[in-house]
């Protein structure tokens, strides 16, 4: 598959920020902001309305989309997408990757945000949001955060990049789709693991 235009042949060569606008114009500039700004902004202005009912469901809603795409994208995507020819496949990645980073990047950040004001902060503790099993929720939170930018965003930028390539590997193509199940399996566990964690703490 030849590159779209010279910009993309350059890109596979350049730098961390380079890449970064690279997939912002990639994903639309507009789509890749409101990714980011939207769910921080119901996190600013839980901040400065100092209302505990918005923050609090501003990190409910944030970490169930998160944690909600996470898994759909292992597990029916990524499928999906191995069933599909390499020019239909390499058409979906190349438009769904770019927004998808952003996009998890935007609601898992304000996820950690938000619970680590609601549970270090007056804010939270006023409202009876602290204890062991909270902290090691948010902890375990922040762990799978790093670890999202680390493996799975790697994995699916990986892929990104592959099909950019002047010939995409197919068998490379495979590994990482299988790769990215293995991690959604390992990702869905942490989830599950923070979910009963806040069960706990809420039944607690």
């Amino acid at each position: 598959m030849a590159f779209a235009n010279e910009a993309d042949r350059r890109v596979v060569e350049q730098g961390f920020l380079d890449r970064v606008q690279h997939l912002a114009q990639a994903a639309n500039p507009a789509f890749a902001a409101g990714s980011l700004l939207v769910p921080l902004a119901f996190l600013g202005a839980s901040l400065a309305l100092a209302s505990t009912e918005l923050l609090f469901y501003t990190h409910v809603a944030a970490g169930a989309i998160w944690f909600g795409f996470a898994l759909i994208f292992p597990a029916i995507i990524g499928p999906t997408l191995g069933g599909l020819d390499e020019e239909a496949s390499a058409a979906v990645t190349t438009t769904l990757v770019p927004k998808a980073v952003f996009f998890l990047v935007g609601f898992s950040l304000t996820t950690v945000l938000s619970g680590t004001v609601l549970l270090t902060t007056d804010l939270g503790l006023g409202y009876g949001f602290g204890g062991a099993w909270s902290g090691a929720a948010l902890a375990l939170g922040w762990g799978l955060f790093a670890f999202g930018i680390a493996v799975p965003h790697r994995l699916h930028l990986s892929a990104y990049y592959e099909t950019l390539s002047p010939d995409p590997d197919a068998s490379r193509l495979e590994s990482i789709e299988k790769k990215n199940l293995v991690v959604g399996l390992f990702e869905a566990a942490l989830m599950l693991a923070i979910i009963v964690m806040m069960t706990g703490f809420r039944l607690g």
